[in-house]
């Protein structure tokens, strides 16, 4: 397992850490039912904090962000010799999340995307990760949410009783 806290990858704070590592963080985190928030960020999503103050301050303020990107990647190893081996690709770590939830009966809840994907992913997901425990869906309306809206969005993920929320808005 390899965990080696924050680096800076041009001001934004990524973790030199490897998929064991990153889904212990999540499992614990859900086991104390803490909040913990995640992101599996390539180049493109490092490049939009850099040119902007205001994302770069919303981005390292995640608890966890992990690098997504070859790029990445190898920006920590060279800069700061993280001897990383690889990515940590966000739909794999997510299916590794997923395995692990299961494993230790914590339910997981799906937000964003299409009903259609959301569909797929509930049909798909119990032959991937046995035992996964769907504590609910709901897809995004693809639109800026008033404060009511994200309030009542939170309430359904919360009534749910899931241990972890995924939330993929692209």
């Amino acid at each position: 397992m390899i965990d080696k806290g924050k680096v800076s990858v041009l001001g934004v704070e990524i973790d030199a850490v490897d998929y064991e590592a990153a889904t212990k963080r999540i499992i614990d985190a859900a086991h104390d039912g803490r909040p913990y928030s995640v992101s599996a960020l390539a180049v493109h999503g490092v490049m939009e904090g850099v040119d902007d103050a205001e994302h770069i301050t919303r981005l390292n303020d995640f608890d966890l962000i992990t690098p997504d990107g070859q790029p990445v990647r190898w920006a920590m190893n060279w800069i700061h010799g993280t001897g990383l081996p690889d990515r940590v690709y966000g739909p794999n770590l997510t299916l590794e999340v997923c395995r692990a939830a299961a494993d230790e009966g914590l339910s997981v809840y799906f937000y964003g995307s299409t009903q259609e994907t959301l569909d797929h992913l509930a049909t798909r997901l119990p032959t991937l990760t046995p035992g996964i425990q769907i504590a609910g869906m709901q897809p995004s309306r693809f639109a800026t949410a008033s404060e009511a809206e994200l309030d009542a969005i939170a309430a359904d993920i919360k009534a749910s009783g899931a241990k972890i929320c995924m939330v993929g808005l692209g």
